[in-house]
């Protein structure tokens, strides 16, 4: 996700605001697809992906959550929305992200009304996270809504952008507001870490039917050349599995802390009975590799961290 292009939606839906705001306050409709669902997409969240993103979510009876986002084929954060300038904390609200994350296992909830944006964990009745998109710079507002870019909330490293970031003028970053030190900040830097374009694989972030990397480059330099998506998967399995990181005794490794699908196991088998749907083997190892572009990325950062091994030593190369 290049920062530019999230600064540049949130001065988009900072006009929209401005310019429809008497429509977004009167419709939840229109507020979730003018100004939910384009952020959401912008952090990761493909909106056109019901393995990414679920909306109008049956949790119990008649109880429908707005939208469930998925991480590794579990529920990552429950959403509750809300016409644009609609109390977020309106008496219930609260209580049902904390029921809904009871039956779903999510860890987090989610309240907005499309410009206000407040997350919390699982149970708790306090946010960790809190922005509006118009309250204050735009380029504030971008930072802040680092907090819910997706490859965040997957490894579980949610918080706000640290200034200066790379993409904003110096007339463009609010540094009047001082980071807190507890909180572990986003870093981001150019994508682009040499000639050839190598790219690290923690902040790689595949957009839907692109093709492939060309190239891989594993920590030792060695390097593979996947031709599809499931490849970078299984190249990484097999380094990790030659190199010593990766064997039989940890297995099995789950698709998640939450999830009950094996990604890598010793058989073709998930934990819950039911068969890998797609697989590859490496060596002794059965490796799971039914998944789109990003679940794929998702999924080779998920093992590389599972193993004590760090993302940003390994690298891509686009096309």
């Amino acid at each position: 996700m290049p920062l530019e292009n999230l600064l540049i939606l949130i001065e988009k839906l900072r006009e929209r605001i401005d310019t429809h705001g008497d429509a977004l306050r009167q419709s939840e409709a229109l507020t979730r697809y003018a100004l939910i669902d384009p952020l959401l997409r912008e952090l990761g969240w493909d909106t056109e992906d019901p393995d990414v993103v679920v909306p109008e979510y049956r949790v119990q009876n008649n109880q429908i959550a707005d939208y469930v986002l998925y991480q590794d084929g579990d529920p990552a954060i429950v959403i509750e929305s809300k016409k644009l300038a609609e109390p977020l904390r309106d008496g219930k609200a609260l209580d049902q992200g904390i029921l809904y994350c009871a039956y779903t296992g999510a860890g987090y909830f989610l309240l907005t009304d499309g410009n206000s944006w407040e997350l919390y964990e699982s149970g708790k009745t306090s946010p960790i996270i809190n922005f509006d998109l118009t309250g204050g710079s735009a380029a504030d507002a971008c930072l802040k809504a680092l907090a819910l870019w997706r490859p965040s909330v997957i490894s579980s490293q949610i918080a706000v952008g640290e200034t200066p970031v790379i993409g904003l003028s110096d007339n463009q970053t609010n540094t009047t507001e001082p980071q807190p030190a507890e909180e572990t900040t986003v870093q981001l830097a150019s994508s682009v870490t040499d000639r050839e374009k190598w790219q690290t694989l923690s902040v790689f972030n595949p957009e839907p039917k692109t093709q492939p990397p060309g190239k891989i480059m594993f920590p030792d330099g060695s390097r593979a050349s996947p031709k599809r998506w499931y490849e970078i998967l299984t190249e990484i399995a097999r380094w990790l599995v030659e190199n010593g990181n990766l064997s039989e005794s940890q297995c099995p490794i789950l698709r998640g802390p939450r999830s009950k699908k094996s990604l890598v196991d010793i058989e073709s088998v998930h934990s819950d009975g039911t068969s890998f749907f797609n697989f590859k083997s490496v060596g002794s190892l059965y490796i799971d590799t039914h998944g789109n572009a990003r679940t794929l990325i998702n999924r080779s950062k998920y093992l590389i961290q599972h193993v004590g091994q760090d993302p940003d030593q390994f690298k891509v190369r686009l096309p």
